[in-house]
């Protein structure tokens, strides 16, 4: 069996003419260990010729499928289709095994092999080589240095050897990578006490995985403007660290940070053999599983698209502009998903259910479960995957007109609060709410609105509101920004009492919410009660048993070591009647089984 095996197949990985394009042995994988490498889950592999063995290390999810299913175990035949020999410090050595294809399966060892030593593993790749002299000395590269930041590799060209993304570490110098733009930012600044600057950052990819890299000041300068989303490119030279999971979703232990040696070479080849992008789909029905935070890849069908909403940022100030949509896939279940910035307005309304893809979409466990597109996410429409295909098919055939399990109690989506649980205050006194808010909508009537105290002077600083001190008739001081104004701006803090047939709540409606309640902004209602308090009266009694639908938060909040319920109301729409109907014909289905 052993001259099935290709003879002295193991060390010629290491030999200076091995070309990893064509060099494909057939060898035995004698034991398989699940390993950690990079951030994601890979396999040691113990690989024999029948005359001797070494380690070597799985790199791609296709090889860990086949792992996984069993196609490939102890004692498996098998060709290397592809691989990359990975040079470290101290004369180490070792091979990355990116594609195989199955032979056969065996029962025992083939042969008595013996492990091949680190020492002969280095002497093979010190032996000399036979066509050194026809290779050419180097490629042209581009680093900082160079006046135009970047120039494309001739055609054919590689750049130094190419190392798969999930094999770095911070521990090796001299590697290639060859790497897909799969996203890259804007342009971002910073400043802080040590000075100010810019950055953007790029997420690549190849067939074994993902690594997010970085560029400050002088790199945004060279290679931002280079640098297109969606080529490949090979990169080398770069700065590897621990990678800060608190701005990324990718996979990866690791980051990349572009430095004054870095350099990058826009790959000419028609066929890079590089993906486009790589997605691993969570059903929607999964999420509840999923950690508060987390990211997940995410496709459906969009069943409702809301309409854009301007909003205010409580801690910043700023203004954010949001809309939601609903997502439906063939798990039976519905997600709310909030689009922000510019994706929320430039989405096309104008599509009729469109698929939606989107890579690392953050999970929330605000009102259920739900997610949002952050800057780490990929957001994409109608992709052209044969799941985004499938997935059409199926809504369009049946899927339409499936009862889903609705997983997020979400704001508002088309012009309602359909997807929110309704609950009356009677319900949520009876939910017993702790320390984790509970969040719901109610169809409730206004019956009292508090006119005292509804508005305070706030600072006039786009992001601060806090309430200022009067020092004079035409100065205003803020102790949070520590400075006198001229002038201030009204922010309301509005309280209700709201009642259904089940009882009555005190709730809290803060500045957006109040000012649509009202139909007044906050300085006109402000400058109303200064001049004319009959109109301000009339402004605020006017509102009284008009009805509503309001999301609601609740939580339970201690005051002279008693606890009480806290409401705030989130939103006010006016009621949906045509879409709360259908939301009680669903729940009519449910019951009915």
């Amino acid at each position: 069996m052993t001259k099935d095996l290709t003879p002295n197949g193991i060390l010629t990985f290491f030999h200076p003419d091995t070309d990893s394009n064509t060099y494909k042995p057939t060898v035995q994988i004698n034991a398989i260990k699940k390993c950690n490498a990079g951030g994601a889950n890979k396999s040691k592999l113990l690989v024999s010729d029948g005359a001797c063995f070494t380690t070597m290390l799985s790199v791609g999810d296709e090889i860990e499928r086949m792992i996984d299913n069993n196609t490939v175990r102890k004692n498996t035949v098998v060709k290397i289709e592809r691989h990359s020999v990975n040079h470290a410090a101290n004369n180490k050595h070792f091979v990355l095994v990116l594609e195989i294809s199955v032979l056969s399966h065996q029962e025992e060892k083939i042969g008595n092999p013996v492990k091949l030593s680190e020492d002969q593993i280095h002497a093979e790749t010190l032996k000399p080589s036979s066509n050194s002299a026809a290779r050419p000395a180097s490629n042209t590269v581009a680093t900082l240095s160079n006046a135009g930041g970047m120039v494309s590799a001739t055609p054919g060209g590689t750049p130094g050897n190419i190392y798969p993304i999930q094999s770095l570490n911070p521990y090796q110098n001299k590697w290639t990578i060859k790497a897909r733009v799969t996203k890259k930012s804007d342009i971002r600044t910073w400043s802080n006490a040590r000075g100010e600057g810019k950055l953007f950052s790029m997420e690549l990819m190849d067939d074994s995985g993902e690594i997010r890299c970085t560029g400050f000041t002088e790199a945004v300068d060279r290679f931002y403007n280079l640098v297109e989303q969606g080529q490949v490119y090979y990169i080398s030279r770069c700065s590897l660290k621990t990678a800060n999971k608190q701005y990324t979703a990718i996979k990866n232990d690791y980051e990349m940070t572009i430095n004054s040696d870095t350099t990058i070479v826009k790959c000419e080849e028609l066929d890079t053999g590089i993906p486009q992008i790589k997605m691993d789909f969570t059903n929607i029905s999964d999420l509840e599983n999923c950690e508060n935070n987390s990211f997940v890849d995410i496709i459906g069908i969009a069943t409702d698209v809301g309409d854009v909403q301007n909003l205010t940022a409580r801690s910043s100030g700023k203004q954010l502009t949001k809309r939601e949509v609903k997502l439906q896939d063939r798990s039976g279940a519905a997600v709310a998903l909030t689009l922000w910035g510019k994706e929320a307005e430039q989405f096309d309304t104008a599509l009729t259910n469109p698929v939606i893809s989107v890579k690392a979409a953050k999970v929330s466990d605000f009102g259920g479960r739900s997610l949002s597109v952050s800057f780490n996410s990929t957001l994409q429409v109608n992709p052209d995957f044969p799941v985004s295909h499938e997935l059409r098919g199926w809504y369009e055939s049946s899927g339409k007109n499936e009862t889903v399990r609705q997983m997020s109690s979400s704001q508002g989506i088309g012009g309602g609060s359909r997807d929110t649980p309704h609950k009356t205050f009677s319900e949520i006194k009876e939910t017993n709410v702790q320390d984790k808010p509970e969040y719901f909508c109610n169809n409730a009537s206004i019956v009292f609105v508090k006119k005292d105290n509804c508005m305070y002077q706030a600072c006039p600083s786009a992001d601060c509101n806090k309430k200022v001190m009067m020092e004079s008739p035409t100065e205003y001081r803020c102790e949070k920004c520590d400075k006198i104004y001229p002038n201030f701006k009204y922010r309301l803090m509005l309280t209700v009492k709201l009642s259904d047939f089940t009882g009555n709540e005190w709730v809290t409606c803060f500045q957006e919410t109040a000012e649509k309640l009202l139909g007044v902004s906050a300085d006109d209602l402000g400058n109303l009660k200064e001049s004319n308090e009959a109109e301000f009266d009339m402004t605020m009694n006017k509102v009284n048993f008009s009805s509503y639908n309001f999301k609601i938060r609740a939580r339970l909040e201690s005051y002279m070591d008693e606890s009480r319920l806290k409401c705030t109301a989130l939103s006010v729409e006016p009621i949906d009647y045509i879409s709360q109907s259908k939301q009680l014909i669903e729940e009519i289905k449910l019951l009915e089984g």
